[in-house]
């Protein structure tokens, strides 16, 4: 489906009007274009639009996509240049980023108000997050229990406040009625590493309406090197709008035949979150409000107080946009976590047969450093097409360990001769310390130990004699305790 097809059903009123008079001149997409002029404009407009029962209209909004490919910084430029001739300077002198904490979120807003109480229209606690690398803050945000506490309540415009001490005294910092509005950027792989199930089922997630995006096109480079945002016009009618609902509160309403249409929008909901799994299903908890949300900014972008059924339609042409873009990223979560976990033998195998002998050092990177050095000994130890052997260096330290794989000949195995049960070795602390020491050297009054074989072929464990080879003249040091002391100090080092 292309861009227009896609983006026709939600494009409404003069919102919709100045997105697609936009999109000649940005590689956005237009759906993500349309979900951060709804966050801006809505956040411009916090406290002056309420829903018909008396709740905020702002609404919530976060791009996911891929680096680059899903142009999500584009989509915000090209918004931030719709809106900016019709709200001013809102965006400049409240805009904030980076808030990770609940203590941090509720000290903002109250600042905020702080700082207008000074000002020709009074106090004014608008204040709107933009974080296009929401991964990055979810990180500390994840650890913060208050956050997202703070965060669902600021969604509702109900009473926040945070405990400090100053002076040795409990201090306690409210701010009655926020108005937060909120935009982000998330790449779908960071989603589903960080956006969490239990949260979201706590409710904080389904406040968030987020949306896939992807680049709709690409534009020529033009001779003058001129931004093709620069061509965007301005919107009057948004001017007039934002004029229109900052002279006074707006209390929107739905005329009859929409009242009926928006009770059949909320059972078809209740409905689909009766057939959907819980972890989805936490995703669109709220998709009924979040229709009226965006059916009242729609609406009071006609500076009009009554929503008709055309306005909810749209609005819920852009949320059923949104619960398709939750399930898409929480397949691609799904999947990512069902990954197969390779067993450490079978990742041997595959670095050896890839880059040929190794050292124990080059095999330990080769695995990511994510095994410890007497873990690729141990599992190397276990495989019959693994040979390891001390390779003597004329280099000062520790004799390197050679990993390398031994080839099996054709033909069909003879059955192994029964060998008599043993007894189970039950291995103490003390005995696996005694198997990581180094061995004792060999004094002048002893005789050297008999040379051991660092491990059979595959070619002697079937009974094959092989081909007697003239003795080299330095042969390797055989696998010992020593060998293993000294891999994994290589490895270590």
């Amino acid at each position: 489906m292309d861009e227009k097809a896609r983006y026709e059903p939600m494009a409404y009123g003069p919102i919709g009007s100045a997105v697609k008079a936009a999109m000649p001149h940005t590689e956005a997409d237009p759906v993500g274009v349309h979900a951060a002029v709804l966050a801006l404009f809505s956040a411009a407009l916090n406290g002056s639009v309420l829903q018909p029962n008396g709740r905020p209209s702002v609404v919530w909004t976060a791009l996911a996509g891929r680096s680059r490919v899903g142009r999500k910084g584009y989509a915000l430029s090209t918004a931030e240049v719709i809106v900016r001739d019709a709200i001013g300077d809102f965006l400049a002198l409240r805009r904030q980023g980076g808030i990770s904490s609940g203590a941090t979120l509720v000290q903002t807003l109250y600042e905020t108000e702080q700082d207008s109480l000074t000002s020709e229209g009074g106090m004014d606690g608008r204040t709107v997050i933009v974080d296009e690398e929401w991964s990055t803050t979810l990180k500390l945000t994840n650890r913060d229990a208050k956050y997202s506490g703070v965060l669902r309540t600021s969604w509702d415009g109900k009473r926040v406040s945070n405990v400090t001490k100053k002076d040795g005294k409990r201090v306690e910092i409210t701010v009655e009625t926020p108005a937060l509005g909120f935009h982000v950027h998330i790449q779908p792989a960071a989603w589903a590493k960080y956006v969490s199930l239990t949260e979201a089922q706590g409710g904080s997630f389904n406040r968030i309406l987020p949306v896939m995006v992807k680049r709709s096109k690409l534009i020529a480079t033009a001779k003058s090197r001129r931004n093709p945002l620069s061509e965007i016009k301005v919107s009057a009618s948004l001017r007039l709008a934002y004029e229109w609902a900052r002279k006074e509160v707006r209390e929107m309403e739905l005329s009859d035949a929409a009242a009926d249409r928006f009770d059949d929008i909320r059972a078809e909901y209740e409905d689909v979150m009766d057939e959907l799994p819980e972890d989805v299903s936490c995703f669109i908890e709220r998709a009924d409000e979040q229709v009226m949300r965006v059916a009242c900014v729609l609406t009071a972008a006609e500076r009009k107080t009554v929503i008709g059924v055309k306005a909810l339609e749209a609005a819920q042409a852009f949320v059923e946009f949104s619960i398709n873009s939750v399930k898409q990223l929480i397949s691609q979560s799904n999947v990512q976590k069902a990954r197969t976990i390779l067993p450490l033998d079978v990742k041997i195998r595959e670095k050896l047969t890839l880059h040929g002998p190794m050292t124990s050092t080059q095999l330990y990177r080769a695995l990511s450093s994510r095994y410890t050095a007497n873990q690729i000994l141990d599992a190397a130890d276990e495989m019959p097409d693994v040979e390891m052997e001390e390779v003597k260096s004329k280099r000062p330290g520790l004799n390197p360990v050679v990993f390398r794989l031994v080839e099996t000949p054709a033909g069909p195995d003879p059955e192994p001769e029964p060998k008599p049960a043993k007894a189970p070795v039950k291995r103490t602390a003390k005995a696996t310390a005694a198997r990581r020491a180094p061995a004792k050297k060999a004094t002048a009054a002893s005789p050297p130990a008999p040379r051991k074989a660092v491990k059979k072929t595959a070619a002697a464990a079937k009974g094959i004699t092989p081909p007697r080879k003239p003795p080299a003249p330095a042969q390797p040091a055989p696998r010992s305790p020593s060998a293993r002391k000294s891999a994994a100090k290589k490895v270590a080092a």
